[in-house]
């Protein structure tokens, strides 16, 4: 096994300097430390984390406790934002799935203690309030795609509202007229913001609102939901007659799609399609391809890293912005 001395012998350096290298220290100069990386990868040294904790005051490691992500696809963008800054900053990312059925988030929790855990981002599924045990207090915590309502920790959620403005006003503004939305669960922070944007993006164009029709095709309890779009789509098509329709996520817009297709209509030609997440390769296995709302999972992963590496104090909310991903559906 290549060790840490015979790195240093290799790159001509002394052994406390390749320690320095090792952890990061910016105040080793330019020309050591690329001799060092270059003898680490020449001789394939793997630092011995073990003995690193060990003998360091902080641990390095940084907990991520997911609500669920392992779910849904699109949400591993959070946990990836905050990995790709770890490995840039020599920090262990240690993930933790928690789920209400099998796996506690104080049992997730302890774990973090006995590893002397930094920090702890905690991220759910989707955006939502949440109550944490009142022992995060013990440890910084930043919350993802989610929020404290007693507003206990920083936190930052996905701008729901603006998103939903700005592909409105994208549609308008190509030429649509007569819009459906179909949304989320009307119980969900997404569905209930989302429906403010839309309705704020016809206010803003000036558009006639009995153009609209908003309507939530996703019903039932959280734990027991049930769709209904291509019923209602296949009725709104045939009675109000739109020239456009906004799903409320990529899955559903392909129920849509299936609909206007058995309707003998043309997607982007007869009618436009606009949706919301950017879920994994649905939008561009469509034809023609799926123009969406991409959720800025990646970005808010980052942002809570940082947060929790600067070391501030604040609690803020922050908003993070969707992005537009134009394609041929509209």
């Amino acid at each position: 096994m290549v060790t840490i001395k015979d790195v240093a012998a290799h790159a001509g350096v002394a052994f406390k300097t390749v320690s320095r290298v090792v952890n990061n220290d910016p105040t080793v100069k330019q020309k050591n430390r690329e001799k060092v990386l270059n003898s680490i990868q020449v001789l394939g040294y793997r630092p011995n984390r073990a003995a690193q904790l060990t003998r360091r005051k902080k641990s390095g490691v940084i907990g991520f406790i997911a609500d669920e992500l392992l779910k849904v696809p699109y949400t591993f963008d959070l946990i990836r934002g905050a990995q790709d800054l770890a490995w840039e900053n020599n920090k262990e990312l240690m993930v933790l799935n928690v789920n209400i059925n099998k796996y506690s988030v104080d049992g997730a929790l302890n774990h973090l203690f006995q590893h002397r855990a930094e920090g702890v981002i905690y991220a759910s599924m989707y955006h939502r309030a949440v109550k944490l045990p009142s022992a995060f207090e013990e440890l910084p915590t930043v919350l993802a795609n989610c929020y404290d309502l007693s507003n206990s920790y920083p936190s930052i959620v996905p701008d729901e509202r603006n998103a939903a403005k700005e592909i409105t006003l994208s549609m308008l503004r190509q030429g649509y007229k007569r819009l459906v939305f179909l949304n989320l669960n009307e119980n969900i922070i997404a569905a209930k913001l989302r429906k403010l944007g839309v309705e704020d993006a016809f206010a803003e164009f000036g558009a006639d609102k009995t153009n609209l029709i908003i309507e939530s095709v996703i019903i039932g309890s959280e734990h027991n939901e049930y769709s209904v779009a291509r019923k209602r789509a296949a009725e709104l098509i045939r009675g109000f007659k739109p020239d456009a329709i906004l799903c409320g996520q990529d899955p559903m817009a392909v129920e849509v799609y299936f609909v206007v297709q058995a309707l003998g209509l043309t997607v982007g030609k007869d009618i436009g399609i606009g949706s919301f997440d950017d879920w994994d390769t649905i939008p561009g296995l469509l034809q023609p391809a799926l123009s969406t709302m991409a959720l800025p999972h990646y970005e808010m992963g980052q942002w809570a890293f940082n947060y929790l590496l600067s070391g501030q104090t604040e609690k803020t909310t922050q908003m993070a912005p969707f992005t537009l991903i134009s394609r041929h559906s509209y």
